[in-house]
């Protein structure tokens, strides 16, 4: 073996189809020989290694588990956040479409779906002692406006008469552009045709007014009235007031008339 091995250090030796590290130990008066099959030095060596290695790999594998889980902590969050925010803007979405459904787009009223359904709903929900009157208005010569001045003037004028009727009646009323220059009201807590009377002589007075300062042609407006009871029904109810406003408008020049003095 002496001729296999350096005095320097362990060598790589092959002996009887073997592989062995080989190593000379000089003594004082004998040299030894140790001899260590490779694979039982592999082996050893793994034993020493494996469990600091397996532990090592526990904690990567933990390491990386606890990483992963907040990266998919985050991204739900992420998600959780991005569906709130499109759900609140499906929700202002629907609110201004449930608006634009129900306000007139020219004037800013109810437009006639939204206040049958509000008078409706008001007039089952009255006691049996309560009362209101709804109003049907027509803008007497409208058309003529458009025809002298443009439909851009007539829009003004149809601007106006709404600003003018919301300003005359009391928060518990309801105003409506039904179409064109038709109009309605229904004024809460009354029977008394004076009282409808006086909001449309009061409109059409404040109509005149503000047409002169702003210089802009003005309208008048004629208006037929019927009380309504708890139970009455809406359909009924306008056809009522429609045939007073028929009578109304005779004069022209902003007539009101009420159903039961026909």
């Amino acid at each position: 073996f002496n001729s296999l091995l350096k005095d320097d250090g362990m060598q790589l030796v092959d002996y009887q189809n073997q592989k062995y590290f080989g190593l000379i130990q000089q003594g004082n008066e004998f040299d030894f020989l140790i001899l260590v099959p490779v694979y039982s030095m592999l082996s050893a060596t793994l034993q020493i290694w494996l469990i600091p290695l397996l532990i090592l790999e526990i904690i990567l594998i933990y390491v990386l588990s606890q990483i992963s889980r907040e990266l998919k902590n985050r991204e739900l969050k992420g998600a959780y956040v991005e569906l709130g925010q499109t759900q609140k803007r499906l929700e202002i979405a629907l609110q201004a479409a449930q608006k634009a459904a129900a306000i007139d787009e020219l004037t800013g009223m109810m437009n006639m779906k939204s206040f049958r359904s509000t008078v409706k709903h008001h007039i089952q929900g009255m006691e049996e002692d309560e009362n209101g009157i709804l109003i049907m208005i027509d803008g007497d010569h409208f058309k003529s406006v458009n025809d002298q001045s443009g439909h851009s003037a007539g829009d003004e004028v149809i601007r106006l008469t709404a600003q003018m009727i919301v300003g005359r009646i009391r928060t518990v009323d309801y105003a409506s552009r039904l179409h064109g220059d038709e109009f309605a009201i229904f004024v809460s807590n009354t029977d008394n045709y004076d009282v409808a009377r006086t909001i449309m002589e009061d409109i059409n007075a404040s109509i005149a007014k503000e047409a002169g300062k702003r210089n802009m042609p003005a309208i008048t407006l004629s208006a037929g009235a019927v009380t309504a009871r708890r139970g009455g029904r809406y359909t009924e109810l306008f056809k009522a007031a429609d045939e007073a406003l028929y009578q109304a408008k005779k004069t022209h020049n902003g007539g009101f008339a009420s159903f039961e003095e026909l």
